[in-house]
């Protein structure tokens, strides 16, 4: 199951139809937000893969709609031990 269905979600419709996602890092705890498309969300959601769903997020918000891994928590995660 994808993360983002664990997170809280915002739908607007200010610049268009757009979904916030927010939730905390499983990895650091602390909150993170990505936004898509309306659109998009609908065609992810309908087996598109999620690289072309949506093409103009980074691959670090599209790991943490998939993995609840934030930028920081895999910094943390793979961080080299200092020797």
């Amino acid at each position: 199951m994808a993360y983002l269905n664990q997170c809280e979600y915002k739908e607007t419709f200010e610049n268009g139809h757009e979904y916030t996602f927010s939730g905390p890092c499983v990895v650091t705890g602390k909150p993170y937000s990505v936004t898509v498309k309306g659109p998009d969300l609908f065609r992810y959601h309908r087996g598109e893969y999620i690289q072309n769903a949506f093409p103009y997020l980074s691959p670090d918000d599209r790991e943490f709609l998939m993995t609840g891994i934030s930028p920081e928590g895999w910094k943390e995660t793979f961080r080299e031990e200092e020797n």
